[in-house]
Formats: C-alpha cells, structure tokens, sequence
C-alpha cells in the first residue's frame, strides 16, 4: 500500500451518472478535509469522509501530520492557498511526489511559488494513465507531478 496523503480528499468516488464513470479518490488514503466537512459527490454524498484528517480552514490549514512524513501528497481540482502549497509542501517526504490532478493554471503557479522554496520541482504533466497504480486510476485530465529530492551531502573540501 502507498502512503499517500489527499489533500481536500473525500476518499474513493466513482461516479456512474457519467460515461466513462469518473473516479477520484484512493481507497487506502489518509484525507485532509476541513472539520465537519462530508462527502460532497458520487454515491456516498453526506457520508463520513474516511481516514479523516481534519482542519480548521482552508486558506492556512495546519496539517496534523510531522514534517517530511509522507511519500505522496495529492490534490484533484480544488484551490490551492499558499498556505495549503506550504503544508503539502512541508510534510512531504525526502524523496517524496506530489500529484497535483487538473489545477487551474493561478492554483499551479501558486504551488510552484511555493514548492520552489522547499526544493520541490516539476517533474512533468502526465495523463493520469502514465502513472502508476493508484495514481493511474484516477479519471481526471492531467497530473503535475512534483518531486523532492534530499540535498546532496557536501563534500569536504580538502587542502594538499
């Protein structure tokens, strides 16, 4: 199983009012939602967000995970604050991936700002079937694909 954190995630949503059904979500995930948020779509809309991580707001939500924690951060089409880039930003993992799926173009510069200053980088922009499982599953457009790499160990200068 991956760890994977889902930002204003609901979990799992497969949607069949649609042709092909779309799908969001993971099944084993943990949630970032805000307190007393529900699921707002699909079959289960009003039900219990599962693995619910709550916060109190959106705009500079403080994610109750420990830093550099999680090896896989995701976020499928809702806003993106600086504050929300600098927490996804700040629990990611050295090596870690972030997945942003179908942002606006304002919400990804707004990401890219802010990934810069923790060293987070894009890798490319994937059809999410490029991917590999769970990420492939997802039915959406796109996925912007970040990653963190460690600081290189400095080397000791020596003197002959």
């Amino acid at each position: 199983m991956h760890q994977i954190l889902d930002v204003w995630g609901e979990g799992r949503i497969v949607d069949h009012s649609t042709r092909p059904p779309v799908i969001t979500g993971f099944i084993d995930t943990y949630n970032i939602n805000k307190v007393g948020q529900r699921i707002s779509n699909g079959p289960q809309t009003g039900q219990v967000i599962p693995h619910l991580l709550s916060v109190t707001e959106y705009e500079n939500p403080l994610f109750p995970v420990d830093d550099r924690s999680v090896a896989h951060v995701t976020l499928m089409g809702a806003p993106i604050t600086p504050g929300t880039a600098r927490e996804m930003c700040r629990v990611l993992a050295l090596p870690g991936t972030i997945y942003l799926y179908d942002p606006n173009d304002f919400d990804r510069r707004t990401f890219e700002a802010v990934a810069q200053e923790f060293g987070v980088h894009l890798l490319g922009r994937f059809h999410p079937s490029e991917l590999e499982p769970p990420f492939s599953e997802i039915s959406l457009l796109a996925a912007y694909v970040y990653v963190s790499t460690p600081a290189p160990i400095p080397r000791p200068q020596t003197h002959f």
